[in-house]
């Protein structure tokens, strides 16, 4: 019984992050005249999807753990390790945008002989903006999957890699416009 349960968790969440996938492609393709503006960006920009779902995905994986080990309560009140893992979370967004903003300005600079520093602030101010909203609906999301009976460590993955597909897109859009 518990393998079909499991089954159903990882099959849905799986569906639904092919169809996530699809509309963060679909917003992709509609700022793609803004990106082409911006080379780096074209370098920049997978590294940074990436970036989304490792980090969230790492954070819904260690509250995870911490719920069905009992060293924690799926609360956000007076809970040491949801703070210390947000904080955790918050430096690494910091730390990968800088580094990937930096890693696309040189490389922009080397291959396309452009020096534009604005990759760098688009790196640092779109990783802030997904960070937002992705690191409350991973916490908010794993708490209640687990309150409610399911297994986050099935559905977390895609579910956390679509939605941070789908806001690093509208993150770096964001980004564009304001720089």
């Amino acid at each position: 019984m518990a393998f079909w349960k499991d089954f159903d968790e990882i099959v849905t969440a799986e569906m639904a992050s092919t169809a996530g996938g699809l509309v963060a492609g679909t917003l992709l393709a509609f700022i793609t005249n803004k990106i082409e503006l911006i080379p780096a960006l074209l370098i920049f920009l997978p590294g940074f999807l990436e970036m989304r779902g490792n980090i969230s995905g790492s954070l819904s994986a260690r509250l995870s753990s911490a719920l069905f080990l009992g060293a924690t309560k799926p609360k956000i009140r007076k809970n040491r390790i949801l703070k210390g893992n947000l904080a955790a979370a918050l430096l690494l967004v910091v730390v990968v945008s800088i580094i990937l903003g930096v890693v696309a300005f040189f490389a922009n600079l080397v291959f396309f002989g452009v020096f534009d520093y604005r990759i760098i602030s688009i790196a640092f101010i779109a990783g802030m903006l997904s960070n937002v909203l992705e690191l409350p609906l991973a916490v908010f999301t794993t708490f209640w999957l687990f309150r409610h009976g399911h297994d986050p460590n099935n559905i977390m993955g895609p579910y956390i890699t679509t939605t941070g597909d789908i806001s690093s897109v509208v993150a770096i859009f964001i980004a564009i416009v304001i720089i």
